[in-house]
């Protein structure tokens, strides 16, 4: 009876593990496909598998080293590629489904350890650079990542399906190769195919001193800076740019929720876009924000995070209710699920890319 009960105890626990073409769903642990006559939308068309390569994670990671993908599930995203050409028309390529490895699973096991915590413990002021055989770069923060309302918007895809309309025919054109898809970008501009390294890094452009003690945090203008240059001052009382009003619930990583449910102010686009302009297409991609309060605490954002969103919220330069105690600016980005990423006492945002 023993015996019985083992064997089917062993045959119970087979079938839970993943067949040929059976695909388990990180999400929710479901084992099944889903039937292309469905109601997805998503799913009615065959999958294009994309070739893999061996990829490794290094930088500011305790044990850094190759990934076995073995270890992981794989998650899903849909999304519509294009970019804009030299023209400023939408070039479309096509609609697709892709299922692969979210970055967000594959870095979780990699325990950060940044460089310069015993000056400066937060994980605010972390990026991460994805690169392949050829050099090319795209560059996510942390924060995009890890800390924001949308986890696994991030994949390195290993395959590729067309969403088809109803009317028309079409066939859009499949990758060979596994790829970064940012499903969270307008435009596609941190593809990239091949992907090898993955690398972890905190700020070190410039030193910012750490000052928690001011006893005047107010700061009547805030330098933009471009690879140490000092390019332009942004004059809080004279800052001509669109306001925007965001609620807020506003919760920080350490003191939980705060009341303060109103953020209101100019959009930071127009203060900066002119510095970026010339070279769009490269700032969304591989660009970087350093943005610092006068006390010396910062937050890194990428470019693609603020300005190259498909949802297209944006952050603002949120203009508190007592400017001379907290400063006259914060940076408020709606996306950021903690309040730690609303810099106040701001008084530069440094640009560069990797």
């Amino acid at each position: 009876m023993n015996r019985i009960i083992l064997a089917a105890s062993a045959l119970f626990m087979a079938s839970l593990l993943p067949s040929c073409g059976n695909h388990p769903d990180g999400l929710s642990g479901a084992t099944k496909d889903y039937d292309s006559n469905g109601n997805s939308f998503y799913h009615r068309t065959t999958e294009t598998k994309l070739k893999t390569c061996d990829l490794r994670v290094e930088g500011e990671v305790r044990k850094p080293g190759e990934i076995n993908l073995k270890n992981y599930f794989k998650r899903e995203v849909v999304y519509k590629q294009a970019v804009l050409n030299d023209s400023g028309q939408v070039a479309f390529t096509g609609a697709y489904r892709y299922r692969g490895y979210s970055l967000f699973d594959l870095l979780n096991p990699f325990i950060l350890q940044k460089k310069n915590a015993k000056e400066f413990i937060p994980a605010t002021d972390v990026y991460i650079i994805i690169e392949n055989d050829s050099g090319d770069r795209v560059v996510f923060s942390w924060a995009e990542i890890f800390l924001g309302h949308n986890m696994h918007q991030v994949l390195i895809a290993t395959e590729q399906a067309d969403i088809e309309p109803h009317k028309v025919k079409v066939n859009y054109p499949k990758d060979s190769v596994w790829k970064v898809v940012a499903a969270n970008d307008l435009f596609a501009y941190r593809e990239l195919k091949n992907p090898s390294r993955i690398i972890v890094k905190s700020f070190d452009r410039k030193h910012y001193e750490i000052n928690r003690e001011l006893e005047n945090p107010f700061s009547p203008t805030v330098n933009v800076v471009v690879d140490d240059s000092l390019v332009g001052i942004i004059d809080t009382m004279n800052a001509t740019a669109p306001h925007v009003r965001y609620h807020s619930v506003f919760y920080g990583m350490g003191m939980g929720y705060h009341d303060t449910p109103i953020f209101e102010g100019p959009l930071l686009r127009p203060l900066i876009e002119r510095f970026i302009s010339n070279d769009e297409a490269k700032w969304m991609q591989a660009g970087v924000a350093c943005v610092v309060g006068k006390d010396g605490f910062r937050n890194i954002f990428s470019l693609g995070e603020l300005f190259n969103r498909v949802d297209q919220v944006e952050p603002i330069l949120a203009i508190p209710e007592n400017p001379g105690k907290s400063g006259y600016y914060r940076l408020y980005h709606p996306s950021a699920f903690y309040a730690d990423f609303s810099v106040r006492n701001l008084s530069e945002i440094y640009l560069f890319r990797e």
